[in-house]
């Protein structure tokens, strides 16, 4: 089944939670420690993760690659690891869902670097870095990609223009947007018709993840469905996150959640899942809000 099938059948696709946070608050994942690293050193603890979100009833579960970038990693010295992370990534995605329907999106972040003129980064630059992740993405078995947590647009324009010369599997492109007096923008000062116009014809699904105040991706998802007419894509975090004991939390409960699923579906979401702060509880219960079945059981 493809992106298309599977979102006609349903009103609302829900999509998994949280990677980072969610192997940090079971234990798995030290202060500051990136992710991604886990799909080599504790690689059952990431198919673990993946296969709690499906059995929470995620239909879309994302590769833990969102980091594996060569900008990001080479921070770390190890940007020629970049494209083992990722291989390992969609392997640890495909053996998770084995034996049910789920779709696994190749899941790209951004590089952390700042474009020419702003930054010394150049377009050729990107686009090159991220060819390798894209090809092994690809190449591993991922059956669309998923560009979230974008501040920049014009980063995300290069990296899915990267995508669609080499695959062509669908893209989404989710961008975190502040709200401010002039409504919602990107860190850059791009707006929602900004992001329609760019990209209206060239994927498959628009939306948003991340951000500040959950409550505020409401009014980001109805400036968003009035300047586009593609599927709307969002994966809010469990509230804003807040210091606790010097532990950072995120408020918002599982059932918290699924009231703001169900609101975002009304304003037109077509994929809804959870971003910062959500677990597999907080899945299960948007579940259970579009009144589908649970069994707690993959299969």
């Amino acid at each position: 089944m493809g992106l298309k099938e599977l979102l006609a059948e349903k009103r609302v696709v829900v999509t998994d939670g949280a990677t980072g946070t969610w192997l940090a608050e079971k234990g798995e994942l030290l202060p500051g420690q990136p992710p991604e690293l886990l799909n080599l050193s504790n690689p059952e603890a990431i198919k673990k993760a993946h296969r709690e979100y499906l059995e929470a009833g995620s239909e879309i579960i994302l590769t833990n690659t969102f980091g594996a970038n060569p900008f990001k990693l080479a921070r770390l010295n190890l940007a020629e690891k970049t494209e083992e992370i990722n291989r390992q990534g969609v392997l640890l995605a495909r053996k998770a869902r084995e034996n049910t329907r789920a779709l696994i999106a190749g899941d790209i972040g951004p590089s952390g670097e700042l474009l020419a003129p702003l930054g010394n980064l150049s377009a050729e630059k990107l686009s090159s870095g991220y060819q390798k992740v894209v090809s092994v993405l690809a190449d591993g078995g991922v059956d669309l990609f998923l560009l979230e947590t974008f501040s920049s647009l014009k980063e995300a324009e290069i990296i899915a223009e990267t995508v669609l010369k080499t695959s062509s599997l669908p893209i989404i492109v989710s961008l975190t947007f502040a709200i401010g007096k002039r409504g919602p923008r990107t860190l850059m000062g791009e707006s929602p018709e900004d992001a329609a116009r760019a990209f209206e014809n060239s994927i498959f699904s628009l939306g948003t993840n991340c951000g500040g105040d959950s409550r505020e991706i409401i009014t980001i998802i109805s400036a968003l469905k009035k300047q586009t007419s593609l599927p709307l894509w969002a994966k809010p975090n469990a509230g804003g996150p807040r210091l606790s004991e010097g532990k950072t939390v995120f408020p918002e409960s599982p059932e918290d959640a699924a009231i703001l699923a169900k609101e975002l579906a009304d304003a037109g979401v077509k994929f809804i899942g959870g971003c910062c702060g959500t677990t597999p509880a907080h899945v299960r219960a948007i579940k259970k809000i579009f009144k589908f079945a649970v069994s707690g059981k993959i299969g």
